[in-house]
């Protein structure tokens, strides 16, 4: 008993050493304490589920600076943004972590959202409590990079869009889509992607934002519709299909372009897993097995190596990305001879994926794959059971 005990008493102080930043009190109580003591309040909203919130529990909020910093000028409080929803209502909290920092009356001073490493944290704080806000912040960064960086601007919109200025912010996402190209090439991922999910996440309470996309969205289907099929056109066209979740009408493009043409096999690269999820198995393969499509995905994959420096450090990052893409269109193609049951060329082409990587993710994947193709032979092979 005495033993529970100790453990008991040691597991309390742990806990207690960690949350020692943090209040239990109430958000109208925390903020009657900071009005007394001259301070303000400091609310972590985040979810069990979110990892940038692990992030900052672990590195953020144990650091000696941060925690001095809390304690001297704030009242804190962390709170789940699913269970006190009023609240987290209350001030629109969207993403996780958001840190707010709000006056005793309740108006809020500025908003940190995301994961921030300690020093960043300090700097940002100190600058919101000097008047200098994440809008204002994101505005010197956009004026430093200059009025064309497509990706600064797209900060700046965000900084907005969390402000709630969402006509603001609208404006900025609308130019780096419309523009973002024209200021440079390097744009272009960032653009059909993290953009796209921006102003999606606008929409959802900003009708403006959605009724954009579907403007961008129909001029473009009038131009495949005029025979414009450049291949900007149509991942244009595919992406905002997807964004207005309207993938349904991917299949009608696809149909509508010639066979064999380079436009068609763009649409069919960008919706694989709407044509598998359809079960359109041969579409994925083009009268092939496959092996054809890995081996570009392969070509590409050493092309991007050939033109990085070993010593670049973006070589590590950029490799695991581009060996993840090789191996989805891997398995892609065998997950449409799982379902046509084709299951030599499908054993063929799993050992040629896991001859290039043999992770067990790997293995994973394309077990995934064949079953959800009804192919146990398939799954079984790539992944054999363990022997116990």
């Amino acid at each position: 008993m005495k033993t529970l005990l100790t453990v008991a008493w040691l597991g309390a102080a742990v806990s207690g050493l960690f949350a020692a930043p943090f209040s239990d009190l109430s958000f109208d109580a925390a903020s009657k304490e900071a009005a007394r003591s001259g301070k303000i309040v400091l609310v972590d909203f985040y979810t069990t589920w979110c990892g940038p919130c692990k992030m900052l529990d672990k590195n953020t909020w144990t650091d000696a600076e941060v925690m001095q910093l809390l304690k001297e000028k704030t009242v804190s409080l962390r709170i789940d943004a699913e269970k006190e929803t009023a609240l987290a209502k209350r001030y629109k909290i969207g993403a996780y972590p958001s840190v707010l920092l709000i006056k005793p009356d309740g108006t809020e001073i500025d908003r940190l959202v995301g994961y921030r490493e300690p020093g960043i944290f300090v700097a940002d704080f100190h600058a919101a409590l000097a008047g200098k806000d994440s809008v204002s912040r994101a505005h010197d960064a956009l004026m430093a990079a200059g009025t064309n960086d497509a990706s600064a601007r797209m900060q700046f919109g965000v900084a907005l869009a969390q402000k709630g200025r969402d006509a603001e912010a609208l404006t900025e996402y609308l130019w780096c889509f419309d523009h973002g190209l024209d200021a440079g090439p390097g744009f272009a991922g960032v653009r059909l992607s993290f953009l796209l999910m921006h102003i999606k996440s606008l929409g959802a309470d900003y009708p403006p934002a959605r009724k954009a996309l579907a403007t961008r969205r129909d001029e473009r289907q009038a131009k495949v519709a005029a025979g414009l099929t450049d291949t900007q056109t149509i991942m244009d066209l595919v992406s905002l299909n997807n964004t207005l979740d309207q993938k349904e009408k991917n299949f009608a493009v696809y149909e509508h372009l010639p066979a064999g043409s380079m436009a068609k096999d763009y649409v069919l690269m960008l919706s694989a897993d709407q044509f598998l999820e359809a079960k359109r198995y041969t579409d994925i393969l083009q009268g092939q097995d496959g092996t054809s499509s890995f081996q570009m995905a392969l070509d590409r994959y050493n092309m991007m190596l050939d033109s990085i420096g070993k010593d670049s450090p973006m070589r590590e990052r950029l490799e695991g990305t581009m060996r993840q893409m090789a191996v989805t269109v891997g398995a892609h193609c065998f997950e449409a001879l799982a379902g046509l049951k084709r299951n030599r060329d499908g054993k063929n082409l799993a050992g040629r994926i896991l001859k290039f990587d043999s992770s067990a993710a790997t293995r994973d994947l394309l077990a995934e794959a064949a079953k959800r193709a009804g192919n146990s032979e398939l799954a079984g092979y790539v992944k054999p059971l363990s022997v116990k």
